[in-house]
């Protein structure tokens, strides 16, 4: 796809405002569960399955719906799409009828608009130019990140600020981003070659369709670092993300008796370390040299950061292990996606993209479930050292026997394809 009329001003605004909402969600959402209808762990993970579960079914053929149309029209419509939802919370909260049946149907409403959204949104970084694109990545994470943790500090304020109203605002941004996606890339005036494609694209048959999967999926079957690449996302989503999910509102509930401040809280100091670490990013000139590497080690810190938190520190040191685990993430992020855009080419990047966040919210909502499950029968403690050990079993293993070890930040997609091939 062509770059002519993409505005990275109105990208990164887009960002910016899509985030905003969704960091009010990502407190909002657990907190209905655990906050304002006090239900269990093994519940929450239930009602973040529910969230993620989606991805499973429809990230994949989201990467195929987006490589065969116009993503700026295809964004802007999905962002509107979001609304619906949304509306029928509002509406259940107005008239006093929430209920956790209507949170899951909700939850995998609100995720499979998201499936959609992901590989078409990270296809537009693909206009990048490799020697800079981890520099992309950051800015991109930045942006997103920062709008996150105000959207945080936002729904932190529940105390304060009306559940309506929140659902309300929510509505807003996301007609705000519907309408910056359409100036960030909109379709030109007149028909082209490119609309002419995308046409005749939109109208192949279901065996071609079927076609293009495997050739999304064959990229990593042909190239075992990106395979093992999708390993340790897997692992990432599994356990990194699970207990980041299920943990996250419970350590501010059980471990702290804290309330959707102190959730919100730990969110905000959460994305700072995020934050922190793509701002060095975004400084970095070269790009890394053993980037697969520095994300094996990520992922170690962040395991053992689980069993710090394990040992209930006090609020003083709570956030800074809050924070440095923040900064984990934030780099393990970054290199991962570095990693992929620097190696796939354009025509297939939604594909691989959506293979590659497949990995990572396939396993999320499986890790949510067992990490609820399992705090419910071990208690929060024994489940943080359960994990954090796993984690640590999995790096050992990854940086003994993966390629992912040795992998160059430095690569020619032409030249690796073709010698994986070879």
């Amino acid at each position: 796809m062509s770059s002519q009329g993409f505005s990275v001003r109105y990208f990164l605004a887009t960002i910016g405002t899509s985030n905003l909402a969704m960091g009010v969600h990502k407190v909002l959402y657990p907190w209905l569960v655990v906050g304002v209808l006090h239900e269990s762990p093994s519940r929450l993970g239930l009602a973040t399955m529910a969230l993620l579960l989606p991805n499973l079914l429809f990230i994949l053929p989201g990467g195929i719906v987006a490589d065969r149309r116009h993503r700026g029209s295809w964004l802007s419509f999905l962002y509107l799409l979001f609304l619906m939802p949304l509306g029928v919370l509002l509406a259940a909260v107005v008239y006093g009828q929430l209920t956790f049946t209507l949170l899951l149907i909700f939850g995998v409403s609100f995720g499979t608009i998201l499936a959609f959204v992901q590989p078409a949104r990270e296809s537009l970084l693909g206009y990048a130019p490799a020697e800079v694109m981890h520099q992309a990545v950051a800015k991109m994470m930045v942006v997103q990140f920062v709008a996150q943790g105000i959207g945080f500090i936002i729904a932190g304020q529940l105390d304060y600020i009306s559940l309506p109203q929140l659902l309300g605002l929510q509505m807003l941004i996301f007609l705000a981003s519907s309408l910056l996606m359409k100036r960030c890339y909109p379709l030109p005036e007149k028909d082209s070659v490119e609309e002419a494609a995308q046409a005749e694209q939109s109208n192949k048959s279901a065996a071609q369709t079927w076609l293009e999967l495997r050739e999304g999926l064959s990229l990593f079957r042909n190239n075992r670092s990106l395979l093992h690449l999708l390993f340790i996302v897997f692992a990432t989503g599994f356990l990194a993300f699970g207990v980041y999910l299920v943990g996250m509102p419970l350590i501010a509930r059980e471990l702290y008796n804290g309330g959707a401040s102190l959730y919100g809280i730990l969110q905000v100091v959460f994305s700072l370390g995020i934050i922190s670490t793509n701002f060095g990013v975004m400084n970095r000139v070269k790009t890394f040299g053993r980037p697969g590497r520095l994300m094996v080690i990520s992922f170690l810190l962040r395991g053992s950061l689980v069993g710090v938190i394990a040992t209930v520190p006090p609020l003083w040191l709570l956030f800074p292990v809050v924070f440095i685990w923040g900064m984990a993430s934030g780099l393990s992020m970054t290199l991962g996606r570095t990693i992929l855009h620097n190696q796939v080419s354009h025509s297939l990047r939604s594909r691989a993209a959506s293979v590659y966040q497949l990995c990572l919210f396939g396993g999320a909502p499986l890790g949510a479930w067992v990490c609820g499950v399992t705090i419910e029968n071990l208690g929060l403690g024994t489940a943080f050292v359960a994990i954090a050990s796993t984690t640590l079993l999995v790096s050992v293993v990854t940086a003994l026997r993966s390629p992912l070890w040795h992998i160059s930040g430095h690569i020619d997609p032409a030249k690796e394809t073709a010698k994986a091939q070879g």
